[in-house]
């Protein structure tokens, strides 16, 4: 039996608990509508006895399917093998719990393995259809017998909403640089130019056209939009890709940047990095890493007129890049200016042993970086700013 019927914005949550306490079984087609210049976002969930057991973009064709794709999302490299060993001695051979059950028995999976992949997917079904209003269709005649553990048991509801609201707060975090997950990124005019990571500058030129939203790439590369987004941040807050308002930005502004002094920050968080351009990209042209590794790259292919370093790196600590830095010839009259949230005498001491030519705790005013970097880029000999 197919049925349907049409709901409004923030009604899919209320539709699918009334489905659970009819422990209604069978497969659910979501259309959902987040931008009426868009086509529909299409999506699956399946129900056994009112609790959820899969969600994707479409009900996998087989249950080896199912299996080849828990086994690429886990990054295990012998589900094939595996597949071809227990299928031949299946009393089911369409059964997909009988085939998990056989996986499991050789230890190829665990189930929590399993149900940790599907749980992903349910919650970025849900996190990319409640907000909004579509259709829902029920076919009550299509379910598959997937369930998990020994016990056999369905997805856990309220886990997979504390998930979906946690992400929500995730999106909302990344607002102010990534509208959402239905925003379409556009290449600045020197975004491939200034990019140091050659995997991120063929993903650009493949992806980024203009036309394609975050929620499309996504789907394209089999990835999940929340990680792609903090991936475009970053791009973002380095000047690489633009959106929204934001994104025309015409070749004679791009000169006028060109001819203004580099300012290079180093820092791993993304708060910061967003702070630092907004302060300083009027009077400065600002280039991001978040690593020191990147960070040379850059010192040695740019024009660097002062760094922003911060002492805490993922990689290599700021005091030691610091030194490295120094110790190249050519830039032994950097102006280095190091950010961090220690602020004792002792630790400033550290940063003038290293080479720092300022040290601003963190965190730091907007009105006070511009006035040091000022006064630091304004004389090149400098040595020590006051």
């Amino acid at each position: 039996m197919l049925t349907a019927s049409q709901y409004q914005a923030g009604q899919l949550g209320n539709l699918l608990r009334d489905l659970q306490h009819e422990r209604a079984g069978g497969s659910i087609y979501i259309d959902t509508t987040a931008n009426p210049d868009q086509k529909p976002r299409s999506r699956v969930l399946v129900l056994k006895n009112g609790e959820i057991v899969y969600g994707g973009l479409r009900i996998p064709d087989s249950n080896q399917e199912f299996v080849r794709m828990i086994g690429v999302k886990s990054s295990y490299s012998w589900a094939d093998t595996a597949i071809k060993y227990t299928a031949q001695k299946l009393v089911n051979p369409s059964s997909f719990r009988e085939l998990l059950d056989r996986i499991v028995r050789i230890r190829v999976f665990k189930w929590e393995d399993i149900e940790t992949v599907v749980h992903a997917q349910v919650v970025q079904v849900l996190e990319q259809s409640l907000p909004h209003p579509g259709q829902l269709r029920l076919d009550f005649t299509v379910e598959f017998d997937l369930s998990y553990g020994k016990d056999g048991h369905g997805l856990d509801w309220s886990r997979v909403m504390q998930d979906v609201t946690s992400r929500q707060q995730e999106w909302a975090a990344l607002a102010p640089v990534v509208p959402s997950m239905d925003a379409v990124p556009r290449l600045s005019p020197r975004g491939l130019f200034v990019v140091t990571d050659s995997k991120v500058q063929q993903h650009l030129q493949q992806w980024v056209n203009g036309v394609r939203s975050l929620i499309d790439i996504a789907e394209k590369l089999g990835e999940d939009p929340l990680e792609l987004a903090r991936s475009y941040m970053a791009w973002a807050v380095s000047g690489w890709v633009a959106f929204g308002e934001d994104a025309p930005v015409t070749q004679e502004i791009a000169i006028t940047q060109e001819q203004r002094p580099i300012v290079l920050s180093v820092d791993d968080s993304l708060i910061v990095q967003t702070m630092i351009k907004r302060t300083l990209s009027d009077r400065y042209q600002v280039l991001l890493a978040s690593k020191a590794v990147d960070a040379l790259k850059v010192i040695n292919t740019n024009a660097i007129a002062l760094l922003l370093l911060d002492v805490t790196m993922p990689d290599i600590d700021g005091l030691e890049f610091c030194r490295t830095v120094r110790s190249i010839p050519k830039f032994q009259n950097l102006p280095i200016i190091m950010l961090t949230a220690r602020d004792k005498f002792s630790d400033k001491l550290r940063g003038q042993i290293a080479g720092a030519t300022h040290y601003l705790t963190k965190p730091v005013e907007p009105n006070q970086l511009i006035k040091i970097v000022d006064e630091c880029v304004g004389n090149k000999n400098i040595t020590v700013c006051t």
